[in-house]
């Protein structure tokens, strides 16, 4: 038959943490002046400890006196390794501007759109008038009537690369680089005498897409407003004072 018996257990608590705050440490030590003895935590213990010692000074030999534990070494913290110097960034270059090329004329074998989109796949932009990242001059048929773009190039000394002979542009292309050299031509005159309207049409066409009509239709009949503004900008002087007299 098994029995269980309860075993009363005595608990010495701390007298400092009981005067404080009511709370209950278990004491470790005891501390006794004369009559006097209080039961003291560690904690407490090396406090008062500290403070007879401070107040009294150390006492004679054969005098009780609380026993201070000595502290615990603490441990040095390892020195930390200055950090290396970062590596100095190498300063950021700017981007080669792109090369840009311009189309004056329509290219044999190729539609207004298809053209472009070569050059592009080259690795340039199409632009209508020349600036300092224009490094050719692509001459297609009906090219030596802009005289805006010849001018440009005769001006600012961009190379000619003349593709009104068919399949010199297709090459080009399939080699991947389009080179200049060929002769620029003077700006032609643009008058209706000894053309045909195909043939005037075809020159109106060309010369509306790079300047402002670029979606104007292959086919079809030539909007008057775009025949209107085509005269006004090839007048001669001659013309221009007249029709303003």
């Amino acid at each position: 038959m098994r029995k269980t018996v309860l075993v009363p257990v005595q608990h010495t608590f701390c007298d400092a943490h009981i005067a404080r705050d009511g709370s209950e440490v278990e004491a470790a030590e005891t501390l006794t002046l004369g009559r006097h003895t209080w039961d003291l935590c560690l904690e407490h213990n090396v406090i008062f400890g500290r403070y007879l010692v401070d107040a009294l000074g150390v006492p004679a030999e054969g005098e009780a006196v609380a026993t201070v534990p000595e502290p615990l070494p603490v441990a040095e913290p390892a020195p930390v390794a200055d950090p290396e110097p970062e590596a100095e960034h190498e300063e950021a270059t700017e981007p080669e501007p792109v090369r840009s090329v311009m189309l004056a004329g329509e290219v044999p074998g190729y539609d207004w759109d298809t053209a472009r989109e070569a050059v592009r796949n080259l690795g340039y932009e199409v632009v209508g008038r020349a600036d300092e990242s224009t490094v050719l001059l692509i001459l297609g048929e009906g090219g030596e009537r802009n005289a805006s773009k010849l001018t440009d190039a005769a001006e600012r000394g961009i190379p000619c690369m003349d593709v009104r002979e068919p399949g010199r542009f297709k090459a080009a292309v399939r080699s991947g680089e389009l080179v200049g050299g060929d002769p620029l031509p003077e700006p032609a005159k643009v008058g209706r005498s000894g053309m045909s309207d195909r043939e005037r049409n075809r020159v109106i066409r060309a010369w509306a897409r790079e300047n402002g009509w670029p979606s104007l239709p292959v086919q079809g009949r030539v909007p008057m407003n775009v025949r209107h503004a085509y005269n006004l900008a090839h007048l001669d002087t001659s013309e221009g004072k007249a029709a303003a007299a």
